[in-house]
């Protein structure tokens, strides 16, 4: 076993979260191994038998469009079959869904204009009222911070025009749900990335009362950054905005899109393009404990199968991402996250699992400083104090064992950017 250390001064007040106890509606998930964890799956890699692949990867949720205009082709007319077939194939495998009510109808106009917020709204009515007895967790629209999802109306994105038009939206949907289903989950935001102007967007939402229209969580997509803990400050940056302007720092908060991209030269990772893939496998560990740290009450990865180079599965075979993914889940399976244990270095990161009476593990690795690519980590050893002696399991990130002695009260771990696992297991 391993001593309970308090956190260092000076870790991020978002760290924080992921100790306290507060009330969040029940219908999210809970932020025990895997329960948390999604994938965004498209129209190409829905069928049920992607969905038996998603579930023996260890999958608990996948995110999925509910795309309006597919729905309804006539006004007042739905038809919500393919959609059944895809919820019912979810429930029968154990599957929650995060739907994304997604986009605006010709039929109606654009969904910031009034008729379009009606028709908006009656279709997000009708979804909540068809699929209540269903695990499903209902987001409104996805990256309405941008030029891409919101429109071209405007001269750029994230501006206080944007958010008084998505909040307008808002505020005529919640209702219009609550209506048909009082039990439904609803989530607002959607934001895309964490840089300056996503964060101007965000305080213009939470300036004019957003977190007060009824929703139950706050989505983020945080991309914008080469490594997962970057977002430590993002996410407290957040939060303070949220307490601000009047709403709770504690607000749930969720992260329904993030992925690390192959071959493109966005900066979002960067490094030697030969290592892309082991640093993806990295990044999709690392983004899901950094999320679990900082209570965010879902990590979605993007995505499952695909051409845009975030995919788990190319070509229907597993990526090393993949192969991390199934592991991590396998071995962590029932933990929960305790603790960040503190160390020297505020880059070094050991997180302290625990599941039933007295079981812990640790999740060990660094990462480079100022948000800096994936080469610049600096591998080094660092001592980790243990109530424990003798021989440890220890696991690199695909599941290779291999021991580590603890003796004297520590451990002595070379960290690298790949995530690796000790069992705590030992002589007393």
């Amino acid at each position: 076993m391993i001593k309970h250390l308090s956190f260092l001064a000076g870790v991020s007040v978002a760290a924080s979260f992921a100790l306290a106890e507060k009330a969040y509606p029940a219908s999210l998930p809970e932020m025990t191994v895997p329960q948390s964890l999604s994938v965004q799956l498209k129209g190409n890699c829905c069928a049920a038998e992607d969905l038996d692949k998603v579930k023996a990867a260890g999958f608990k949720y996948f995110r999925r469009g509910f795309i309006w205009e597919a729905v309804e082709k006539e006004k007042g007319v739905y038809d919500f079959s393919a959609y059944d077939t895809l919820m019912n194939d979810a429930k029968e495998r154990g599957l929650g869904v995060i739907a994304c009510i997604a986009f605006s109808n010709k039929l109606y106009g654009h969904a910031k204009d009034p008729a379009g917020r009606v028709g908006y709204a009656n279709f997000a009515a009708a979804l909540a009222e068809r699929y209540k007895d269903y695990n499903v967790m209902f987001e409104i629209w996805n990256e309405p911070n941008t030029m891409t999802f919101w429109g071209k109306h405007g001269k750029k994105g994230n501006t206080e025009q944007y958010a008084l038009e998505y909040i307008g939206l808002v505020k005529e949907v919640v209702p219009a749900m609550r209506k048909a289903n009082p039990e439904c989950t609803i989530i607002g935001g959607a934001t895309s990335g964490i840089w300056k102007d996503s964060y101007e967007w965000l305080n213009f939402c939470f300036k004019h009362g957003i977190l007060k229209t009824g929703i139950d969580a706050w989505s983020m997509h945080p991309y914008s950054c080469k490594t997962p803990e970057y977002y430590l400050v993002g996410y407290a940056k957040t939060r303070k905005m949220m307490a601000d302007n009047g709403g709770p720092a504690d607000f749930p908060m969720l992260n329904t899109e993030r992925g690390f991209p192959i071959g493109k030269a966005e900066g979002y990772a960067g490094g030697d393009p030969k290592q892309s893939y082991e640093y993806q496998a990295w990044h999709f560990v690392r983004q899901y404990m950094i999320d679990l740290l900082c209570n965010m009450r879902m990590t979605s990865w993007y995505e499952w199968s695909g051409k845009e180079g975030f995919n788990l599965l190319k070509d229907d075979k597993p990526t090393q991402a993949y192969t991390a993914c199934k592991f991590m889940i396998e071995h962590l399976d029932g933990y929960k996250l305790s603790k960040r244990l503190p160390t020297e270095k505020p880059e070094d990161f050991v997180l302290l699992f625990e599941k039933g009476s007295g079981e812990q593990k640790l999740v060990a690795w660094t990462s480079p400083l100022n948000d800096l690519s994936p080469d610049k980590t600096v591998n080094h050893a660092i001592d980790i104090p243990v109530e424990v002696s003798g021989a440890l399991e220890i696991y690199d990130i695909y599941g290779k064992k291999s021991t580590v002695n603890a003796a004297d009260g520590r451990i002595n771990l070379n960290l690298s950017g790949s995530p690796q696992y000790v069992a705590l297991r030992g002589k007393k």
